[in-house]
């Protein structure tokens, strides 16, 4: 079972995929971070957004961000994730390990003109073990994750299922709409794979919803999926039009 899991698992992983920064992107951020690091104001300004630069205490946040920094040269630095907003506006998020601890830095990055800007920079340190805690493990996990994941995998499955039966069904009448509405699921529970905490929303209707990701490298996995509520209902009139084939005419009666 474990196997069938890992693959399902590693199939969704595989669909949620996010494409690379921009190198230009990635490398001014980490710039921009080691020049903050080593407290050399003269490349910090340089990069610096017109908005951002004309903050009045702006060095004194930069200083005191370079104390709360690790001292020393990380031992890996990569990208964790990004995105892009409005007026082509970047947020970087970038991941710092150290010996003793891990940071990680989000950097604003703003079109100025033909060239990228710094227009926010800020860095948090994580808890002890925290990068470890949000990896996809099925160490350690309890029969509520299990019970969560395999619902996931078969909710799908029973709304594809069912769509078939449908497909095959014999005297059912309007086959593309019954197959549709197979399809069609109700609500969506969610799960955190690292917490174990989990909801259910009710206002949303979708087909074949199933997902897995999460909002970054090194966030915690998020489980989703929909209520095959569709199917159920599809599965009932299958089964009332087998009741119907089945049951035996009734006999005429003959006059006397």
């Amino acid at each position: 079972m474990r196997i069938w899991l890992a693959l399902f698992a590693l199939l969704l992983v595989a669909g949620c995929a996010r494409p690379p920064l921009d190198p230009a992107a990635d490398r001014l951020a980490r710039d921009f971070h080691g020049a903050v690091r080593s407290g050399d104001w003269a490349r910090v300004e340089a990069v610096l957004a017109p908005d951002f630069a004309h903050t009045s205490d702006r060095r004194a946040s930069f200083e005191q961000v370079r104390r709360a920094l690790p001292a020393g040269q990380p031992r890996e630095a990569r990208v964790v994730g990004w995105s892009k907003g409005q007026g082509g506006v970047l947020s970087a998020l970038h991941l710092y390990r150290f010996g003793d601890s891990d940071v990680v830095v989000q950097t604003t990055l703003r079109p100025e003109g033909a060239r990228l800007k710094v227009a926010g920079f800020v860095a948090n340190r994580l808890p002890p073990g925290q990068l470890e805690a949000n990896r996809f493990t099925f160490a350690g996990k309890s029969a509520r994750h299990y019970g969560f994941l395999v619902s996931a995998f078969l909710s799908p499955l029973v709304m594809v299922a069912v769509a078939a039966m449908a497909a095959m069904a014999r005297g059912l009448r309007f086959k593309l709409a019954w197959m549709a509405l197979a399809l069609v699921g109700v609500g969506q529970a969610w799960f955190n794979w690292t917490t174990g905490e989990g909801g259910f929303t009710f206002a949303q209707l979708s087909l074949v919803n199933v997902g897995f990701g999460r909002a970054t490298d090194i966030s915690p996995w998020i489980i989703r999926f929909s209520a095959p509520a569709g199917a159920l209902l599809v599965l009932a009139r299958l089964l009332t039009l087998r009741d119907a084939v089945l049951s035996p005419a009734p006999k005429a009666e003959g006059r006397g």
